[in-house]
């Protein structure tokens, strides 16, 4: 049988039952074959039973300067097109049982169960339906202390894949007894360097977070007792919480400790071994020894596969009439799983270092080797590595960062960080699914476990490098006309692809091209797009932002095209790169916010101290300098004047350009 062609369809033929045998024992068996699994559970409980069946649903040169601004975090609608239906009533005596005193064994932890729910709501005659996800099914457990004949407590079990960065609540409001109780709505993003969960209240009102002791529910001490106001966040430990709104108590709900994730070193290779994981060596005394606090930083993560809607993930609990309550529960696009403490195993592992990865019945595992540094950013690590599951190829690896709390940090300033890198990976993962272009970096698939990207490895260096493709002192493009010319060519053939299918790139400039003359151009990092029809208001890089944004917050494909032909200006030598206008050191820098351009009330401390439309304006004058310099006679250079277009509705679009750089078809614009 020939290699599957990537990640998903090695995980479709495991689903299909193809794979017979676990790709990690495989790995570990071949190349360590003294070795033992040292793997230890923080959870000792053995659970008695496991109930309520779960219905299936539906590097040696300088990197580039990063100036990217990240998107403000925006709703995601919930979808439900095909429901799984169970009975959703708890026991009487469920309530006087802390989810803490439920046993959870290690096949639990095996299946990565990362929170227990319980309602506590009177829902009579409701319904949980579970639409699009197979994160969440209904657990029978018994108590620690209690005998085989004792009631069992029915549990929501939640269970983090690779695809999950978070566990939403939502829960309609009520009026019972005179007693009204407003909807909920709330969230928990895992934390990808800690145990922790990250508690985001989406709700209009207060809500009240009670951290339950193991020895009794009442009478908690203050320092235990939480008020999240709306849109306010809060990091949790492991433990078991209870959420009330009004004083009314709604759920409970226990957050589990990760499963570390054991990591293995390679003896140095003999000249003719390849650098592929077969050169691994195979011996039990190559597994890496962590000090105590290492192993406590230690955890694990997995690969996407599917491209379902952001809100497939959801349980709801649906009244006889109508409005639901919901549990959005871990979905294909949201995710995450590290280590027992507070650190991130592929940001922790040194070259050579193999990181085990467990899974879900096997059919997650995989084993990723890491190799050479490509970049580093305040953002984000780039780096190529082996993955078992793609045999005999390099990988590039992109793991987004979340900065660890610290003294100078603002107040939650790592937690709100989480979730915003959280949202940008998922926002990346499902760009990229089914993007199939060849100047487009292919995608292999994700881990929010680890809010990873896995994707082909291009020899080739983004068009910002030094001392690859800019100078270091003059800022300018160090290459040909040619390469121009070849750059537009094979970007327009992206962009023409992605914006028939109603995408946007959102941040189009030289350091999301890569580039070499014998591979050609490629676009790279989808981390701000977005459909056309739900254009960002913000986000993106400044000198890249069209002039129709001032006023209108217009942004579409028409803004893509707008972006390339700046980067032209650059490649063509007509401005310097435009990232480096920023600089300190310049007399006059210019640097701005995007979401200042249209709130004069923000803070002007970047670039020259002038509000961000003041300086935007300036900056198009530049532009519109360089324009009007453009050899309207000269092919290349009308073309890039036809991009720079101010009117959108005049500008040349990406098919006509490749077009006329393909067959020499004159353009025809407005």
């Amino acid at each position: 049988m020939s290699a599957p062609a990537n990640l998903e369809s090695l995980q479709s033929m495991a689903r299909l039952g193809r794979l017979t045998r676990s790709p990690v024992a495989a790995f570990i068996n071949r190349h360590f074959p003294n070795a033992t699994w040292a793997v230890s559970l923080r959870h000792r409980q053995q659970p008695l039973l496991m109930a309520a069946e779960h219905r299936p649903e539906t590097a040696s040169e300088e990197v580039s300067e990063e100036r990217t601004e990240p998107f403000s975090q925006s709703e995601i609608d919930a979808r439900f097109n095909r429901f799984g239906v169970e009975e959703a009533s708890a026991g009487p005596n469920d309530e006087n049982v802390s989810l803490d005193d439920l046993h959870v064994d290690e096949d639990h932890h095996k299946q990565g169960i990362r929170i227990l729910v319980r309602p506590l709501t009177k829902l009579n005659g409701t319904r949980s339906v579970s639409p699009g996800s197979d994160n969440c099914r209904w657990l029978a457990l018994r108590a620690e202390v209690s005998s085989s004949d004792q009631p069992e407590h029915k549990v929501l079990a939640v269970t983090q894949t690779s695809k999950d960065i978070k566990f939403s609540v939502r829960i309609p409001g009520e009026s019972q007894d005179d007693a009204p109780r407003p909807p909920l709505w709330c969230e928990l993003y895992y934390d990808p360097a800690s145990d922790r969960v990250i508690f985001l209240n989406r709700s209009d009102v207060p809500i009240s977070l009670h951290k339950l002791s193991q020895t009794t529910l009442r009478s908690l001490p203050p320092s235990e007792i939480y008020a999240i106001d709306p849109g306010l966040i809060n990091a949790l430990q492991p433990g078991t919480w209870r959420i009330k709104v009004r004083d009314i108590a709604v759920l409970d709900f226990r957050v589990l400790e990760k499963r570390p994730i054991t990591l293995y070193q390679a003896r140095p290779a003999l000249p003719h071994q390849s650098s592929s994981l077969t050169s691994l060596a195979s011996a039990s005394s190559m597994k890496r020894a962590l000090s105590p606090d290492e192993s406590e930083r230690r955890a694990k993560r997995r690969i996407s596969d599917d491209s379902n809607p952001a809100d497939d993930g959801v349980i709801m609990f649906l009244r006889p009439a109508a409005d639901p309550l919901v549990f959005p529960l871990p979905n294909g696009k949201e995710s995450k799983e590290l280590s027992a403490t507070t650190a991130h195993a592929l940001l922790d592992a040194e070259k050579g270092e193999t990181i085990v990865v467990p899974g879900v019945c096997e059919l997650d595992e995989y084993c990723l080797t890491k190799r050479d540094p490509i970049a580093s950013t305040a953002q984000s690590d780039v780096f190529t590595a082996d993955h078992s599951k793609v045999p005999d190829n390099i990988l590039t690896v992109k793991v987004l960062k979340t900065r660890m709390a610290n003294g100078n940090d603002k107040p939650y300033g790592h937690e709100r960080n989480v979730i915003r890198q959280a949202d940008m990976w998922l926002r990346e993962s499902q760009s990229q699914e089914g993007l199939q272009h060849e100047s487009i970096v292919r995608y292999y698939g994700g881990d929010a476990r680890y809010l990873s990207l896995y994707m082909e490895h291009v020899d080739a260096r983004d068009l910002a490098a030094i001392p690859r493709w800019r100078n270091k002192q003059t800022n300018l493009f160090m290459g040909t006309r040619t390469d121009a010319m070849r750059i537009l060519r094979d970007i327009a053939g992206a962009l023409g692809y992605i914006h028939g299918r109603q995408l946007v790139h959102n941040d189009i400039k030289p350091g999301n091209i890569l580039y070499s003359p014998e591979r050609g151009a490629l676009l790279c990092d989808f981390g701000l797009s977005t459909p056309a029809a739900n254009p960002p208001s913000g986000g993106g890089t400044p000198y890249y932002v069209p002039p129709e944004f001032i006023g209108t917050k217009m942004r579409g494909p028409a803004s893509d095209v707008w972006a390339l032909g700046i980067t032209m200006l650059y490649l063509l030598r007509k401005i310097t790169f435009p990232d480096s206008r920023g600089g300190r050191h310049l007399a006059k820098p210019l640097y701005w916010q995007i979401a200042a351009i249209n709130n004069p009330n923000m803070p002007h401390k970047y670039g020259n101290g002038q509000p961000a439309v003041h300086q935007m304006r300036t900056w198009l004058g530049e532009i519109f300098e360089a324009r009007k310099h453009l050899n309207p006679g000269d092919h290349l250079e009308r073309l890039v004047k036809d991009m720079l277009t101010p009117n959108p509705n005049n500008r040349i679009n990406m098919n006509r350009v490749l077009q006329e750089l393909l067959i020499g078809i004159p353009a025809k614009v407005g």
